[in-house]
């Protein structure tokens, strides 16, 4: 099991690394770039070779990038759409200079659309962009949502659909927000929910699906499509669900990556801190 942050890329890229380095991170996730603008620059390859070398040093065993907020696939906008693609070939190109693992993606909002005309984009998007990428050793990871308006991927048949309509399917994995998934209805604090949620992931995707798994408490109620993290332990799904996710056996080679409020400087360390107590359990709370 690999455990980390989403970290600053304040100051050069590379700087990333000790961030998650401080903290202890065998994981760590990163915006390549402002996740609210379109690209400004690009990264500099002298700073990606500084970005893999420190990371080899400190031992981060999975980088994560997680796209921008601006980016649809999903979207009816020409406009919007083609732009969207451009910049995620160009996103999935910067991940292989840093040599992360993994893209993460929201799965985009078929506003002013329709379900199935949303999914047919994000799958003829998709397909696209793998095959305009073709040889990066970086996988694509599907992430969940909670539900909200005319976002995609709050069930899973979205994700079956999506899986079943690239052709480059083995470039594919999920994203598992634990938050998301609460606020979208699914009861993850009984540990045969969890059990079934699993299984039913990977039925509808492919065995070992789950790679990333977003370790995030939530403040909203079970059900509430609103989508907001809180620490781990204080918010509705509680410690006793956390720890049964944590240890569990189909995700022990993922990587948990906390997105969890940074109130304070200390937020990231308190946080981790409670997780790894709950990897270290081996009776009840």
């Amino acid at each position: 099991m690999f455990l980390g942050v989403h970290v600053s890329i304040s100051g050069k890229i590379y700087e990333s690394v000790d961030r998650a380095a401080s903290l202890g991170c065998s994981a760590m996730q990163i915006f390549s770039r402002n996740p609210r603008q379109w690209r400004q620059l690009e990264i500099d390859a002298r700073d990606a070779v500084e970005f893999r070398k420190r990371r080899r040093e400190e031992g981060i065993g999975i980088v994560a990038i997680h796209v921008p907020y601006l980016i649809n696939l999903a979207t009816s906008y020409d406009v919007l759409y083609k732009k969207s693609i451009a910049t995620y070939m160009e996103d999935m190109r910067e991940a292989a200079l840093l040599g992360a693992e993994y893209v993460v993606t929201h799965m985009g909002s078929y506003k002013n659309s329709t379900l199935p005309q949303g999914l047919k984009a994000f799958i003829a998007a998709v397909n696209e962009i793998l095959a305009g990428t073709k040889g990066l050793g970086v996988q694509l990871l599907l992430e969940n949502t909670a539900g909200s308006g005319s976002w995609l991927g709050a069930t899973f048949d979205h994700h079956r659909k999506i899986f079943e309509g690239v052709k480059d399917r083995h470039r594919l994995g999920v994203c598992l927000d634990t938050a998301h998934v609460f606020e979208a209805g699914f009861d993850v604090r009984r540990p045969e929910i969890f059990d079934i949620l699993l299984a039913e992931i990977e039925r509808k995707t492919c065995p070992g699906a789950v790679k990333v798994v977003h370790l995030n408490d939530s403040l909203t109620p079970l059900g509430s499509h609103n989508d907001r993290h809180q620490h781990i332990g204080k918010g509705l799904i509680g410690l006793r669900a956390m720890r049964h996710i944590v240890n569990h056996p189909k995700l022990r080679e993922a990587a948990f990556i906390l997105e969890t409020p940074k109130e304070t400087p200390r937020s990231d360390e308190i946080n981790l801190s409670k997780v790894r107590k709950l990897m270290q359990m081996n009776h009840g709370l």
